[in-house]
């Protein structure tokens, strides 16, 4: 890769969301909204010393944007590392059919979102509906917003070699404790959050929920689980619209009846 190339994907990958990075750490990580990124946040800001500190603000996210990101030369240390080789570079990834009906739910319970991409729809919007528009919109970043938009950046494999697929997040950062010599974390307590949907999930063996409008309410109540929203129309939708997330991390274009 030459110099030039590998500094065009750098700045490109070096945007919001921001990857996670410490001078004293091995490890620079990227990673996605609805990709299982506040788990992340928490493993990392145990094993630099700032989880209680982070614990103390109203979210993890809050903490990582107001103080441990602008911190002095946050972005210029990132992008040294970068040219430089200093990290290894890992990036957190998720099945694009879960995380597809995660960004559905993202978009429903914010305004402001919905506002953007849907200011015609007042009385809820059910997942089909999303999938077409943000079909139209696209869902490459910048194009959208980033809890909905794909996790894939352009030329990103030319720097990340290695990836963590959110399904296997606990063994994998286990793994990780293991191979850089890193004290063992209370991994399981880490990953719970009081915003997680999938608590709220119930499966319908039945009922397909693809053309079932939604909003902010639904969430009073459980709530169906991922595979409910899926008849083959949405799956094809999903596949279409995710297509990048699909083919570099290497996940099955079937949706798992499990």
């Amino acid at each position: 890769m030459g110099n030039l190339k590998k500094e065009v994907v750098i700045n490109k990958l070096v945007s919001p969301p921001l990857p996670l990075y410490d001078s004293n750490f091995p490890i620079l990580f990227f990673w996605s909204p609805k990709g299982g990124c506040t788990s992340l946040a928490k493993w990392y800001f145990y094993h630099i010393g700032l989880l209680e500190t982070a614990s103390q603000y109203e979210s993890i996210h809050s903490y990582r944007m107001n103080e441990f990101q602008i911190q002095p030369h946050y972005e210029k240390n990132i992008l040294k590392a970068l040219v430089n080789d200093e990290k290894n570079v890992y990036k957190l990834v998720r099945d694009p059919f879960t995380r597809a009906v995660s960004s559905y739910f993202a978009t429903i319970t914010n305004e402001s979102i919905m506002r953007v991409i849907a200011p015609h729809l007042k009385d809820g919007m059910s997942f089909k509906q999303f999938l077409y528009i943000i079909r139209n919109i696209g869902v490459t970043k910048g194009a959208i917003n980033l809890h909905i938009a794909q996790q894939y950046t352009d030329g990103e494999e030319l720097l990340i070699k290695n990836y963590i697929r959110l399904e296997n997040f606990m063994n994998e950062l286990k793994t990780i404790e293991k191979q850089y010599n890193l004290p063992h974390s209370p991994i399981e307590t880490i990953v719970k959050s009081p915003h997680h949907i999938t608590d709220k999930m119930k499966k319908f063996d039945e009922r397909c929920f693809a053309e079932v409008k939604m909003s902010q309410s639904s969430l009073n109540k459980p709530v169906p689980d991922y595979q409910n929203f899926y008849n083959e129309e949405t799956m094809q939708l999903v596949k279409e619209i995710y297509k990048h997330d699909f083919v570099t991390y290497q996940y099955s274009q079937t949706l798992k009846t499990v």
